[in-house]
């Protein structure tokens, strides 16, 4: 529940909500020192967007995958305890191994460190991240991206828990 709901909810909300502000202020005409003002709010949405993800990635590799790939002793008929094993036995389920299982494993990755590169720019950049329509675009499409990958692996983690819950 950590890893998905709160971790993962957490860091598609603030994806969200990041992409929503990079389109929602964009602008020439602001002067300076609004943008800075404006700005300021955006890169601590990103940096918290690029930490939940982190946070997301780090609990899933390090604290629910272990029990999910555990081997169960041989002759065990009952592999509900085991769930990678549970999703092999049946061949309609195997594909959430062989496709999802896999995808999970690196897309989130990919989108934690993009994100960390959006955040970086933030940092980097500040105002001009809502005045120069180049990295403005460049930003909005590397989160959609962030998000597009991190709301595949949320789906994909759903179809493997309905089958195969980890206890």
């Amino acid at each position: 529940m950590v890893h998905g709901v709160v971790l993962g909810g957490g860091a598609l909300m603030a994806l969200a909500a990041a992409l929503f502000a990079l389109r929602a202020m964009r602008g020439t005409d602001a002067s300076h020192a609004v943008a800075e003002d404006r700005t300021r709010y955006l890169v601590w949405l990103m940096v918290f967007a690029a930490a939940t993800l982190w946070l997301t990635v780090l609990v899933g590799t390090y604290v629910n995958f272990p029990p999910y790939r555990a081997t169960p002793p041989d002759g065990l008929a009952d592999l509900r305890q085991y769930p990678r094993s549970l999703i092999q036995s049946n061949p309609a389920t195997v594909w959430l191994h062989a496709f999802a299982m896999e995808i999970k494993e690196h897309m989130p990755w990919m989108a934690a460190m993009v994100a960390t590169a959006v955040a970086f720019v933030a940092i980097r950049y500040r105002s001009r991240l809502l005045t120069d329509p180049q990295l403005n675009g460049m930003a909005t499409m590397l989160l959609a991206i962030c998000f597009v990958l991190a709301s595949l692996a949320g789906v994909l983690g759903i179809f493997i828990n309905k089958v195969a819950p980890l206890d």
